[in-house]
């Protein structure tokens, strides 16, 4: 029987609904999910990251001050950066977690945003994409490393002997790097001072030592415009009030950030100084000694006090120039044409010192000499100061210096200048009296720019004015001024500099205060005592710290042979004078910088196989019997040693050095030059001498700049890449030491010069060869 069901019984059919997707659900989710991965030890992790981004912004801050106070600096980079490192690593691990991908991400977000911050820093800093990268690399990994110490020490489910021993084995490490073998293989090459007066018997200069005070009591005071905003010795605390100058004819454009700092633009320029002066009879020679570019809101003119004391106490008027508001600015960059400004900013002061001259009462008044003045300039103050010495090619139609043409300066001093052309012109002194001072270890001027002034400096037959140079092997940039510091680069690329090679502080300072003051006294004082010093740094050994010295020099008593600057003729010779070469390729070359650029002067580049070679100078007699020689004439030349051209893959030029190849010697170790001189008068008498008897060839000093050796050729875009630069050494060969040698020798009647090379493979460069008349 068919059972009828009601219809309540039957059960609809619908077809099965997909659940609709909803993205701001799954959007919410995954946001609650993003941190399930970063457990408490991870969380605990971040320590590590967060503090070696912390350290390196506050370095970074270091080296960017706003001129409100390190603390502020400091506090406000860290908090800044915190807050972006924590936003930046919230988003990179929200990211991760749309991607599902199963890792601490907050952990993981926070290593990807520090890297990213301390990358950039480091490619400001001058270091090229794959060293920064490296770099960064390392301290992220030693803040991973650290971080995860710390979060294992924090765990409690660690078991303290576990924890000790993760102690002891860190503290062994970091205590291992104590004694990890330090990279020398291009390090500064120090000769032993006690080993170069051995070597030569130069006689000690017998004389008091000049970095030592002198017999004048002094005193210290300022002047300026009396509306500095930072330094209360140049406000309300001056002594003397000085008028602003007017700028804007040289400097268009100053920065609305600069004039908030300082509180004055371009066209009120103040005129600040501080003065160290002697009591005593008067008047006094005057010394301006200026800083170069440094941090503006670092200030830099209290760093020559060094200088300035000892100067007051041998009787000079010194004067620190306050230049700082034409210094770089992170924040304000660079005035355009400061280098022309700071030319002119010392003619002002000069004005503005010899109006104080003239008012009744003022310390100045009856005191100062401004016939006998001396400028002193370090890094762009170095450039400044030559600049001042030569106005009329810069300023010869300023109406605002009128009168300065009346002031003398007599003397000028370049620190690690730089040298660098402005309006297509560069500095030329004329029977101006010049020293610089230079180091190897420079890691800011790293090139001898103060060797191309030199040879920009002509001295006249006759006059008492000179010319000489100091290189130093282990001094660096910043420390000859003590506000700067021991780095030659702002932070944070400044700690990547190598300091370990170089000589201390207060030995560097100590040879520009004999240098300094030994000139001075020669130069403004017409001192006597210490001329010598700068025909051969040996004779003041006893002064000066242990370092590696080349000097150059040339005065009024220098009667030219060759200078190689004449013509392109390598055979011939003004005054009928010839050369010719045997076994030796030979070339006339322009003298090259570290950085492969000219340094204004061309040489007889010598280079020589095992077997060696000659070089040989014929001097006719109608030019001979012009030649003055004095009992003391000395044969003079420079020379410089080109051995790092033997290591270049640079090819041969000269095809006479037939079985050179173009793959050069990379591989051997190239001796020192050894160079026999040999004279020969017109009656044929012959006399050989080795130069070592006088001085030893120089070698070269090779400096590491960097703490890492794989950055020297890529940091600043390869500005470390060469670790020497041909710097000239000056040899004065006495003639009366050739007379006893062989008595019938007469250096009145001097026709042969030769130069007999051996012991190679080797290559040098001569320049400046000529007769000294007199040497005392």
């Amino acid at each position: 029987m068919d059972t009828q069901l009601e219809p309540s019984a039957f059960i609809p059919f619908e077809p099965p609904t997909r659940k609709r997707f909803s993205f701001l659900k799954w959007l919410m989710k995954r946001t609650r999910v993003t941190l399930n991965y970063d457990t408490s030890f991870w969380r605990t992790s971040l320590t590590g990251i967060w503090t070696v981004y912390s350290i390196v912004l506050i370095i970074t801050s270091l080296g960017m001050p706003t001129g409100l106070g390190i603390t502020f600096d400091t506090v406000m980079m860290t908090l800044i950066g915190t807050i972006g490192l924590t936003l930046a690593a919230i988003v990179v691990a929200f990211l991760l977690s749309l991607a599902y991908i199963p890792v601490p991400r907050l952990y993981v977000g926070s290593i990807v945003a520090a890297a990213g911050v301390i990358d950039y820093l480091f490619e400001h800093a001058d270091i090229d994409f794959p060293q920064s990268i490296v770099l960064t690399a390392l301290i992220i990994i030693c803040g991973m490393l650290g971080g995860s110490m710390i979060a294992l020490l924090a765990s409690r489910r660690v078991k303290p002997k576990v924890k000790l021993s993760v102690i002891i084995a860190v503290t062994i490490v970091c205590l291992s790097f104590s004694y990890w073998p330090a990279e020398n293989k291009a390090s500064l090459v120090s000769t032993s001072l006690d080993a170069i007066a051995e070597e030569s018997g130069v006689a000690a200069l017998q004389a008091h030592n000049p970095s030592e005070p002198g017999s004048y009591d002094y005193q210290t005071f300022t002047y300026s415009s009396g509306k500095d905003r930072h330094r209360n010795v140049f406000a309300g605390k001056t002594d003397l009030v000085s008028q602003s100058v007017d700028a804007s004819t040289y400097i268009r454009n100053w920065s609305w950030l600069r004039s908030f700092f300082w509180g004055f633009d371009q066209k009120a320029l103040p005129v600040n100084g501080r003065v160290w002066m002697p009591v005593g009879e008067s008047p006094f020679p005057l010394v301006l000694i200026v800083h170069g570019n440094h941090l503006m809101e670092q200030f830099s003119d209290e760093g020559y006090g060094y200088l300035g004391e000892l100067l007051a106490t041998r009787g000079f008027i010194a004067v620190s120039v306050d230049e700082n508001f034409l210094n770089y600015s992170v924040w304000a960059d660079i005035p355009a044409q400061d280098m022309k400004v700071r030319a002119w900013m010392l003619l002002k002061h000069l004005q503005q010192i010899n109006d104080f001259s003239k008012q009744e009462g003022n310390p100045f008044s009856g005191r100062v000499d401004m016939q006998s003045i001396a400028l002193i300039g370090h890094s762009r103050g170095g450039q400044a100061v030559a600049m001042a010495a030569d106005s009329s090619k810069w300023f010869s139609e300023d109406k605002s210096l009128m009168g300065i043409k009346s002031f003398h300066i007599g003397a000028v001093i370049g620190i690690a200048p730089t040298d660098k052309t402005v309006d297509k012109q560069s500095a030329t002194l004329k029977d101006t009296s010049y020293l610089t001072l230079q180091g190897a270890s420079d890691g800011d001027v790293d090139t001898f720019n103060g060797e191309r002034q030199y040879i920009r400096t002509s001295i006249t037959s006759g006059s008492q004015s000179f010319k000489t140079s100091l290189y130093i092997g282990e001094a660096n940039h910043s420390r000859f001024n003590t506000s700067w510091g021991a780095m030659d680069d702002s932070l944070p690329g400044g700690l990547l500099l190598k300091r370990s090679d170089m000589i201390e502080a207060a030995d560097q300072r100590e040879i520009a205060k004999v240098y300094v003051s030994a000139f001075l006294e020669t130069v403004l004082h017409g001192s006597k005592d210490y001329q010598a010093l700068f025909r051969d740094y040996r004779t003041g050994l006893a002064w000066l710290p242990e370092a590696t010295y080349i000097n150059r020099y040339e005065d009024g008593g220098f009667q030219e042979l060759i200078r190689f600057d004449d013509d392109f003729n390598k055979m011939t010779y003004k005054n009928g004078i010839t050369v010719k070469a045997v076994d030796l390729e030979w070339s006339e070359e322009s003298a090259e910088d570290r950085d492969g650029n000219g340094k204004g002067t061309r040489g007889a580049a010598l280079q020589w196989k095992q077997k060696g070679g000659t070089y040989t100078i014929e001097i006719p007699k109608n030019f001979r019997d012009q030649l003055q020689f004095g009992k003391g004439a000395a044969l003079a030349f420079s020379m410089t040693n080109l051995e790092r051209d033997l290591l270049s893959p640079a090819p041969v030029k000269d095809t006479k050095l037939s079985d050179t190849k173009s793959g050069t010697a990379a591989e051997a170790e190239i001796p020192a030059p050894s160079i026999m001189i040999e004279l020969q008068s017109s009656s044929g008498a012959t006399v050989r001498l080795p130069l070592n008897s006088f001085m030893k060839a120089v070698e070269l000093p090779h400096t590491t700049f960097t703490i890492f050796p794989w950055l020297e050729k890529e940091i600043k875009d390869g500005k470390y890449k060469e670790s020497s630069e041909p710097v000239f050494q000056t040899y004065q060969l006495s003639l009366e030491r050739f007379h006893e040698a062989n008595e019938q020798f007469d250096p009145s009647q001097l026709a042969r010069i030769t130069f007999r090379f051996s012991n190679g493979p080797g290559k040098i460069m001569l320049d400046d060869i000529g007769i000294e008349a007199d040497t005392p």
